[in-house]
């Protein structure tokens, strides 16, 4: 990710990864990240990671899984770092810890969401679960980004001691577009509810409404057609694929509030990219650490799609409440979201290994 002249279209974990690589290699140290094929190899200025490239996952069938297995350890011998670390609980955790445990090398799991911390979540084979439960107790640490995760941590994994390392945000300054649209931006997947934003369009038809998906192993072919046909049929919502960051994040700054309708979360990057600029998030039900709540850096609907709508009016009508949420996002990314700072926990982290 972010290794393409053309930018990227991953997520929020693969943008974190990077981001750590980055910073860890600014520090000094010997850094390998482990990416897809890059296609149009942006030019690197030391100090930088070292991209070391990988196939593809092509999805979760046992013959998919083997070589899943085989590329990741080809990949770590390619690599041949003392210590792996690896972000969120995709089929690279299995084959990272057996790497790590036949080469006597150090594993670190960190988290990605809080459904890494679910091993009886449905939408998963219990086999899988189970050979992924075993990996990440195996874990020599365990990041987890807010208290919140913390907390499901000690109830997964009862013999890991988590260690709370919040996520990176770049600095950024305010936007100077006229806000424009609520934006939606994330996967298309159930827990991710893109229905309720469609609902939330379909409410206020006197507003623009824009939403950006992006499609993944996660999206079936049911969820992909209703979303479409639905939004297709509403006048005042634009509906895109998920494109490269610099224009994801020009597409932000004009955006009246970030939506996010999730059932469960982390610490979403939308958040912190949109508090970085000064906009505010509106949640209908996710909030990490009641950090909307308690900071006032949105407004939060507590579930109810009534108060989703009600709250997005008002955010739309008040340009000196979205002011306001919008400059407390922007504290608090600078007291507990800074490169500078997260780095600085990081690289203790990985000191105390060395020791």
């Amino acid at each position: 990710m972010l290794y393409s002249r053309e930018g990227s279209v991953d997520g929020g974990a693969e943008l974190q990864a990077t981001l750590l690589a980055r910073t860890l290699a600014a520090r000094g140290l010997d850094v390998a990240h482990i990416v897809y094929p890059i296609i149009d190899p942006a030019p690197l200025t030391p100090p930088c990671p070292t991209p070391v490239e990988r196939r593809p996952a092509s999805g979760g069938k046992p013959l998919h899984a083997l070589r899943e297995l085989f590329d990741v350890r080809s990949a770590l011998s390619e690599a041949n770092a003392r210590a792996v670390i690896v972000r969120g609980s995709g089929g690279y955790v299995v084959p990272a810890a057996l790497w790590c445990a036949s080469h006597n090398r150090t594993f670190v799991f960190s988290a990605s969401n809080d459904l890494d911390f679910d091993l009886k979540r449905p939408d998963r084979r219990q086999t899988t679960l189970r050979a992924y439960g075993t990996a990440a107790r195996r874990a020599r640490r365990l990041v987890v980004q807010t208290n919140q995760q913390a907390e499901l941590a000690r109830r997964a994994f009862p013999t890991q001691t988590p260690i709370l390392i919040p996520s990176f945000a770049e600095p950024a300054r305010p936007p100077r577009a006229k806000p424009a649209y609520f934006l939606w931006s994330d996967r298309l997947a159930p827990y991710k509810r893109p229905d309720k934003y469609l609902e939330l369009a379909a409410a206020l038809p006197e507003t623009r409404f824009r939403m950006v998906v992006s499609e993944t192993l996660e999206t079936s072919a049911e969820l992909r057609d209703r979303v479409h046909a639905r939004a297709e049929a509403l006048p005042n919502l634009d509906l895109v694929s998920r494109r490269p960051r610099a224009e994801a994040l020009a597409e932000l700054e004009r955006a009246i509030a970030i939506v996010k309708t999730s059932e469960i979360e982390g610490m979403p990057n939308t958040f912190l990219e949109a508090w970085a600029r000064g906009i505010p998030v509106l949640s209908l039900s996710v909030d990490p650490d009641r950090r909307i709540a308690e900071r006032g850096a949105g407004l939060l609907a507590e579930g109810s799609t009534r108060r989703l709508i009600e709250s997005a009016r008002r955010l739309r009508d008040n340009p000196e409440l979205r002011a306001a949420l919008g400059n407390r996002g922007r504290e608090f990314v600078r007291e507990h979201h800074s490169p500078d700072m997260v780095a600085e926990r990081w690289t203790e982290l990985l000191a105390g290994l060395r020791g």
